[in-house]
Parts: C-alpha cells; sequence; structure tokens
C-alpha cells in the first residue's frame, strides 16, 4: 500500500471510532429520553382509558358539573371523546419526539460506520458482497 493509502485508511478508521464514541455517550441520552417518552405514552393510554369510564360526553358533562371532575379533565376527556384513538397517537410529547430524532441521527451513524467499513474491505470482497445483494 502506498502511503497516501495508509492515511486515507487511517483517516477512515478514526472516522469509524469518532462515530462510534459519540453513539456510546448518546445512547444513555437515548435510553433516558425513551423511558420518559414510553411513561408519557402510557399516561396518554391511561387518559383514554380513565375517560372511556364514561359513556358519553354527556355524563362527562355531568361529572364535572357535580365537582366529580376538574376543568381540565373534562377537556381532556372531551378531547378523547372527540379523537378517539388518534389522542394517543397525534399528541406526542417532546421526550417522544427527541426519541425519534435521536434515533434518526443514531441510525445515520451506524449507516456511515458501516460504509466505512465497507470501504477499508478488499476490493475483491467489496466486489463479492455487491454481488451477493443483487442476487
Amino acid at each position: 500500500m502506498t502511503e497516501k493509502e495508509l492515511r486515507e485508511r487511517a483517516s477512515i478508521k478514526l472516522e469509524i471510532e469518532a462515530r462510534k464514541e459519540v453513539l456510546k455517550k448518546v445512547e444513555n441520552a437515548f435510553k433516558r429520553l425513551r423511558k420518559q417518552a414510553d411513561s408519557n405514552l402510557e399516561k396518554r393510554r391511561e387518559k383514554v382509558r380513565a375517560a372511556r369510564e364514561y359513556r358519553s360526553l354527556d355524563e362527562a358533562h355531568e361529572a364535572w358539573g357535580y365537582d366529580f371532575i376538574t376543568d381540565e379533565e373534562f377537556e381532556e376527556i372531551k378531547k378523547v371523546f372527540e379523537l378517539g384513538d388518534a389522542y394517543i397517537e397525534n399528541n406526542l410529547s417532546p421526550q417522544e419526539v427527541a426519541v425519534n430524532i435521536l434515533g434518526r441521527f443514531m441510525g445515520g451513524l451506524n449507516k456511515e460506520i458501516r460504509s466505512f467499513e465497507f470501504e477499508l474491505l478488499p476490493i475483491e470482497e467489496q466486489k463479492r458482497i455487491r454481488k451477493q445483494k443483487l442476487n
């Protein structure tokens, strides 16, 4: 191998290691965000279950009128009756959106790592893999 090729391989290896380091650092944040996101999702599901204890919006309105539920609870129940299961899917928390963003970012880094690792393979091995993927 020429000096230039050796430098290029060293540079690629550095890029791989740098991305792996970033992944290690953000993995913990991803896990914490995922836990918060899952908790927020479960809270929304619980609100839907609680709202479905009422057979109708009129029944919930009556409970609100007798101060059995707060204004905020009544508004949530109205949303659930209006949106149904879409309430769960469409009212994402910032943590849930952050999990999606971070997941895409991590996926991109993993894709780059695989690409760099592929570049480090011998040419014949690269050809074999490409041919295998076409079949």
